[in-house]
């Protein structure tokens, strides 16, 4: 689930965080950093149990008018399109999403108020009033209609928004990206299973971001003797931290990381830079690691195990 661009933002944020410590144990930060991993898989299983609670709440609801002291007729004959979506009904009984989201201890048993407040305002949505009226039953049918209402209605509720921004302090960089793979995973689900993301695709994932984390953090101090002989009639402290940290993660890639391809990592740290520094830390992240690489592969101090991952 987790790619490496999303893994290099995290252990940005790690480093951030360390270096405003003033230097923490470099072993309790990886605890911590891979606890922190795991809460993506955390907001990745919420999403999907967000979607079922709510698609519980409205049959709980629909009972409880059943049994009014003066019930009308759309209480006693009530539409249940919804309640008995197909992509939803077999989305309950995925027994991989109930086990591990009992494993997490994730419940919403204590936001029924929230949830009360989302399907409320969900009844009102153009959306959610065209599909009860269609007459159609199929799966593809209603897992586009779940598509279209996770993406353009309950994750933008603001209650639920509050509700996320209280949980962890990572969603909102997280959020993005796991909605995208919350959507993934309905349009890949088919009438036989729905397929879950692990967190990892293989250990080689795990291992890149702990081994960024580390050596980024152990051998800040001569990444930075190296990244300052590039900066001329620039004191080191006057360069933005963030351009400090990114140039101290590429070459992490560079000299100690020898699966990484080269052209990669430049790529990816000058796109980072455009998005976690400053408006001139593009250029500025390019032009120092574009002379960081002439001179260290001048010297030999790449070294890339496979063809082609030095250019």
């Amino acid at each position: 689930m987790l790619n490496r661009r999303h893994l290099r933002i995290r252990v940005l944020q790690f480093v951030y965080s360390w270096n405003k410590s003033n230097g923490a144990e470099i072993a309790a930060l990886e605890k911590q950093f891979l606890k922190s991993l795991a809460k993506v898989e955390e907001l990745y299983l919420l999403l999907l149990m967000y979607i079922l609670e709510v698609r519980d709440y409205a049959k709980n609801y629909s009972e409880d008018s059943k049994k009014k002291q003066l019930p009308s007729d759309n209480d006693l004959n009530p539409n249940t399109k919804f309640i008995n979506n197909l992509f939803l009904l077999k989305l309950r009984d995925d027994s991989d999403l109930i086990n591990k989201a009992g494993h997490t201890k994730l419940s919403f048993a204590d936001e029924q108020n929230m949830i009360k407040a989302v399907y409320f305002k969900m009844v009102e949505s153009e959306l959610y009033t065209s599909y009860m009226g269609e007459k159609s039953v199929d799966f593809e049918s209603d897992k586009k209609f779940i598509v279209k209402l996770f993406s353009k209605e309950l994750i933008e509720m603001e209650v639920f928004q509050d509700f996320l921004s209280e949980q962890d302090i990572f969603w909102e960089d997280d959020f993005p990206f796991i909605c995208s793979m919350v959507l993934k995973t309905i349009k890949d689900s088919n009438n036989d299973t729905i397929e879950l993301f692990e967190l990892f695709k293989d250990t080689d994932e795990k291992d890149f971001a702990v081994n960024l984390l580390r050596h980024s953090i152990v051998h800040s101090d001569e990444f930075s003797e190296l990244i300052s002989s590039k900066t001329k009639n620039w004191d080191l402290e006057r360069v933005a931290q963030m351009d400090l940290i990114l140039m101290q993660m590429a070459l992490s890639e560079l000299l100690k990381m020898p699966s990484v391809p080269v052209k990669v990592t430049i790529n990816e740290y000058i796109e980072l830079a455009k998005y976690y520094s400053t408006p001139n830390s593009k250029n500025f992240v390019n032009g120092i690691l574009d002379s960081l690489l002439i001179e260290l592969k001048r010297e030999g101090a790449i070294k890339k195990m496979g063809r082609g991952l030095i250019e």
